[in-house]
């Protein structure tokens, strides 16, 4: 690895067309390992437009390592002010990238100074989305305190071609429509409710309770999702959601023909009956055959269920999010 001299400096739009080349050429190698990722980005022209909607984000700032006027490693990140994040900040998949001739050691000087500001600022938890494919850049982020906390991850729907769907003994799936507003009893709750158990304590807010019962309400009218409703009995013990994965300018996990699957729970007293494989199977080849190749999730790394099932499913971890949450007491601790 090159170890020559390099001052770190304010990254500026200048800065955009070298650093699409280090992004474009990270994402390749990423491919390498994981070539359902997008290929667009492999294009430095494409990877400078998905560096340029980083730093366009609100509170968005970067740093940059130069060396001769050539780009050794950026690194952009942005302040996040709202209710559910709190005072945080993030550094998005287009906001971090190498040459292939430099140390991930890089990391840690750039992150030092751009978070610098943050903490003065009062934002004391931090979040980096890595891609997984690159072991010591990760080792880099976990030098700096920073753990997984959720993985982001594809799976290639071609695995479900000639996989049969079918249901357990007794238990009906279909989809869901209209009429089974009112009949989805706590299946709308069994996500968060499990959450904020060990080990994840992941916090759900109570005034968002509401909400998200409007929620299953306005999917189950959109033309555009297909909530999957497993039934026993007449009730519905089980559901899985996708819905058409966006694919924006900075969206580097996002294949072409992707759907998102968000919504995957079933109720405790059902689990271990095979629902979660039936709806999986089902709601997969349904996807395969609207014409999608792929389908995106993401789960807690915490959460044991969630954690050990989608990957015995076909999902492969993609990005990880990061996070690295700092004393607060560092606010008084240094006047």
């Amino acid at each position: 690895m090159n170890s020559m001299k390099f001052s770190i400096i304010p990254f500026t739009p200048d800065h955009i067309p070298q650093a699409g080349e280090l992004l474009a050429a990270r994402h390749a190698r990423d491919r390498s390992v994981h070539p359902e990722l997008p290929a667009r980005f492999e294009d430095p022209a494409i990877a400078a437009t998905a560096v340029e909607a980083t730093l366009s984000r609100p509170r968005a700032s970067g740093l940059a390592a130069v060396a001769d006027g050539r780009l050794l490693g950026y690194l952009i990140g942005e302040m996040v002010l709202d209710a559910v994040w709190g005072r945080s900040a993030w550094i998005r998949t287009a906001g971090c990238a190498l040459s292939p001739d430099q140390d991930p050691e890089l990391v840690r000087d750039l992150y030092a100074g751009l978070a610098a500001p943050w903490v003065d600022y009062g934002c004391f938890s931090h979040f980096a989305l890595m891609p997984t494919a690159d072991p010591a850049l990760l080792n880099a982020w976990y030098s700096l305190s920073f753990g997984i906390e959720q993985v982001h991850a594809l799976l290639d729907l071609e695995q479900y071609r000639d996989q049969a769907a079918g249901a357990p003994p007794g238990i009906e799936i279909r989809l869901g429509n209209q009429r089974d507003q009112g009949r989805l009893g706590n299946i709308p709750h069994v996500i968060w409710q499990h959450q904020i158990g060990p080990p994840v304590w992941g916090m759900s807010l109570p005034e968002a309770i509401p909400e998200i019962d409007e929620g299953w309400d306005e999917l189950l009218e959109d033309d555009q999702a297909k909530i999957w409703l497993a039934f026993k009995d007449g009730k519905v013990i089980g559901s899985q959601g996708h819905w058409p994965a966006d694919e924006a300018d900075d969206g580097l996990m996002i294949p072409p023909d992707c759907v998102h699957m968000t919504i995957g729970a079933t109720l405790p007293e059902a689990r271990g009956l095979g629902i979660g494989t039936a709806l999986t199977r089902q709601a997969m080849a349904q996807s395969l055959a609207d014409g999608y190749r792929f389908c995106e999730a993401d789960w807690r790394s915490a959460n044991l269920l969630a954690s050990r099932f989608w990957p015995k499913q076909g999902f492969r971890p993609v990005v990880y999010r990061l996070v690295r949450r700092i004393d607060s007491r560092i606010a008084w601790s240094r006047k």
